[in-house]
């Protein structure tokens, strides 16, 4: 891998972006760090600038978005543009900007797809070694039902489809039809996953520590809840039952390194 992506949505996240940005950038010198900003009133895009003039030149970049559309829709436009950008970046990541995801988390997952078993990879709360944190009762025992039920209805081997802390080869969102995903916000994770496991991409999982930050009970809205229940029970009807590979995955076999 030569450079890595990772794509960072943030709505009123001024006090932690600074040290997160600071922190990605001195983990690898692959990485750059995109910030797409939903016109955060609390100035943090402005603070995106001043951090970007203080580290390497283009190793940070801001993407502006002058309302706020959500994180679904900001991590989708930010990586249309990734994968037309002439750096040619091989892994792109989403991740959230309060430290929930821990930039230390990172080398697991470039471990798990240098090695050739997958090509996308899901920072995972729900296998062996993985957790939450500061989520209350209530909150983890929806997500942890949301993930059964999606696992059930859909039908895609994944224990933690909800999880926003991800990376995916390019050729996984080269292979993905965007203007087909349906769910919006949060959870538009599920969707995009199952596009690629029926595209026919390995999909990989690391555990994490998914630390709920105090300042925000939660952020899935009742709609996207909704639009989930629907949604989800639909994708088998929507895109298939059965992984039929794409030839980009096909491509990606052959390319990558022989599994052990």
């Amino acid at each position: 891998m030569s450079r890595v992506l990772v794509v960072v949505p943030t709505y009123n996240e001024r006090d932690n972006v600074g040290p997160l940005l600071r922190e990605l950038v001195a983990l690898d010198e692959r990485i750059d760090v995109w910030v797409a900003d939903d016109g955060s009133p609390d100035g943090t895009a402005g603070e995106v600038r001043k951090v970007a003039a203080e580290l390497p030149p283009g190793r940070v970049e801001l993407i502006e978005r002058h309302e706020k559309g959500g994180r679904g829709a900001a991590v989708i436009a930010s990586f249309k543009l990734g994968l037309a950008d002439a750096r040619s970046y091989d892994v792109l990541f989403e991740m959230d900007a309060d430290f929930s995801h821990h930039p230390r988390e990172i080398p697991k997952f470039l471990d798990l797809i240098a090695s050739g078993k997958a090509d996308m990879v899901i920072g995972s709360r729900y296998i062996p070694g993985g957790s939450t944190s500061e989520w209350g009762v209530t909150r983890t025992a929806l997500s942890a039902w949301a993930n059964r039920y999606i696992a059930l209805v859909a039908g895609i081997p994944v224990n933690d489809c909800t999880s926003g802390y991800r990376a995916y080869r390019r050729q996984v969102l080269e292979a993905t039809d965007f203007d087909r995903i349906k769910i919006k916000g949060y959870v538009v994770h599920g969707e995009m996953a199952y596009q690629a496991w029926i595209n026919g991409f390995h999909i990989g999982e690391v555990p994490i520590h998914f630390k709920n930050r105090a300042r925000d009970a939660s952020k899935l809205t009742v709609e996207e809840i909704y639009m989930a229940l629907v949604n989800f029970a639909g994708l088998r009807f929507r895109y298939g039952r059965k992984p039929r590979p794409h030839p980009l995955a096909l491509a990606s076999r052959a390319e990558r390194p022989t599994a052990s």
